[in-house]
């Protein structure tokens, strides 16, 4: 298995892939969009993607336990 992890400014992704190729199980966790004080600036707490972060892996963990224990590399 593969764990392939997506940070966007709306949400967080976690999918799950085959050594195939195929999408074997997916989440997303929304948030809300980052926030700006001055034009063509953006701050997002750090926090908010940490938690996101672990929200998603334990989700995908939870559906897929011997998948997820199975998992060789991350990107």
């Amino acid at each position: 298995m593969i764990l392939s992890i997506d940070c966007g400014t709306q949400s967080t992704r976690a999918i799950l892939f085959s050594f195939d190729g195929e999408v074997v199980d997916k989440t997303q966790v929304f948030y809300e969009p980052y926030v700006s004080r001055k034009p063509g600036w953006a701050e997002q707490n750090a926090e908010l993607y940490w938690e996101s972060l672990c929200k998603a892996t334990n989700t995908l963990k939870k559906k897929n336990p011997k998948n997820f224990s199975n998992i060789k590399g991350v990107g």
